[in-house]
């Protein structure tokens, strides 16, 4: 079986001149990573919000704006708190938790979110890996 040839296209660079540091989060590996950066191309243009991050292979989880992650998580979580369709916890929840779980390992503190997201986000957290966090420049 093919595996499916995919490349994230961080649109926001076309948005903002300004880069920060980048910031390796998670090597998750080729093939997750693929589905990972397709999910998230999806939510940017769902919500109409960059989320700040950039990489040079499908593998790796560089942020570059953490504060357009951070915008990106609480359009999402507007989005959860307004909705109570029976298929978003399978849809959607996961996503957010791994943003969260993202986020968190940029900036050292959880962003606040509903008791429910965060009732098993350390099941996420494990199934990530305890992660990675190298600061280039």
């Amino acid at each position: 079986m093919m595996g499916m040839a995919y490349e994230y296209d961080p649109w926001f660079l076309a948005e903002t001149s300004e880069e920060g540091d980048n910031i390796l989060l998670w090597q998750v590996g080729l093939n997750a990573g693929q589905l990972f950066f397709a999910q998230i191309q999806a939510f940017e243009k769902m919500f109409r919000q960059p989320s700040g991050f950039y990489t040079y292979s499908a593998g790796d989880v560089i942020l570059n704006q953490p504060a357009q992650l951070k915008a990106l998580i609480e359009a999402m979580l507007g989005y959860y708190n307004s909705t109570n369709h029976p298929l978003r916890p399978l849809l959607f929840d996961t996503s957010i938790q791994i943003l969260l779980v993202l986020y968190r390992r940029a900036i050292g503190e959880w962003l606040l979110a509903p008791a429910e997201l965060m009732a098993t986000i350390e099941q996420i957290e494990i199934a990530m890996g305890r992660g990675c966090l190298k600061r280039d420049g």
